[in-house]
């Protein structure tokens, strides 16, 4: 694979700065295309993992980073273009993943989830344009299948990704004529390992199973990784992952009506049972690394 990649690789020497690269997706997206030859600036809230991976890694370097406050994200596009001068390749990986029902769960929990999930990458995509525009640029964001097929107990999550899906449209427009490519990456269920691994959700358990543990309904973010930095590369629109699965975009009405039907009421209502016990109980349902 690697020799394929080496003729018509155009990762060789770019720099690529990576949103929320410490685990998963955006840290096997890292470790790819420093594999392919980028250039690295991690930048994310764990700072001393990212550290880490920085100093094992050749041409890289970490910035802690925020993607809730501009001045952060300033910060690190300065610390990029001081260290390598340009920036060529941003991915906004940085984001969160929550479940609740929408009866029961705040407001402020959607309020939070937009705020990391689409706002985050509208500041990071505002921060970088200029940046981009000198290098006539990609910018990647990292989205789901959700954005597309939206299952319950979700509202919060979904909502984010699609909002954030539908920005991508409209940025996609208005920086072509400064040759900037912006493509959107909607994985299925990502599989982790190690510390990577997220603990089971009980309630998209109870809706159907531990399908981020599963083999065959989940892909592993290393596969993850190489089928987004293919679609660097090409500058793509639009990335799925796995590729199989990329027929969703093409038929979005199609897709959430049959996803409607892979939950029945009564999965559905042991789910809303379990997540108002929760509720009551002041505890949700949520990835969110605190700083």
């Amino acid at each position: 694979m690697g020799a394929k990649h080496m003729n018509n690789d155009k990762i060789q020497g770019r720099v690529a700065l990576i949103t929320g690269p410490a685990r998963n997706i955006g840290k096997a997206i890292a470790l790819e295309l420093h594999k392919r030859g980028a250039k690295l600036i991690l930048a994310g809230l764990e700072y001393n993992r990212l550290e880490k991976m920085a100093k094992s890694m050749s041409n890289t370097i970490a910035v802690e980073m925020d993607v809730g406050e501009e001045t952060s994200i300033q910060q690190a596009f300065d610390a990029a273009t001081d260290a390598c001068g340009r920036v060529d390749i941003v991915v906004s990986n940085a984001g969160i993943m929550g479940s609740g029902a929408l009866e029961n769960t705040p407001s402020t929990f959607l309020q939070r989830m937009l705020d990391i999930n689409l706002v985050g990458g509208y500041r990071v995509a505002q921060v970088a344009t200029p940046y981009l525009a000198q290098t006539r640029g990609y910018f990647l964001a990292v989205a789901s299948t959700a954005a597309v097929g939206r299952s319950p107990l979700q509202s919060a999550y979904c909502a984010s990704k699609a909002g954030l899906y539908a920005m991508l449209d409209c940025y996609r427009q208005e920086v072509r004529y400064r040759g900037i490519k912006a493509g959107i990456l909607c994985p299925n269920f990502v599989k982790g390992k190690g510390d990577d691994n997220r603990d089971t959700d009980p309630l998209m358990q109870l809706l159907w199973g531990n399908v981020n543990a599963s083999d065959t309904d989940s892909i592993s973010a290393e596969d993850v990784a190489i089928i987004a930095v293919d679609g660097i590369n090409k500058r793509q629109r639009e990335i799925v992952a796995p590729r199989k699965m990329s027929w969703l975009l093409k038929f979005p009405w199609l897709v959430q009506r049959l996803f409607e039907k892979q939950f029945n009421d009564e999965h559905i209502e042991k789910a809303l049972i379990r997540s108002r016990e929760l509720c009551e109980e002041g505890k949700f349902i949520s990835t969110e690394i605190k700083k």
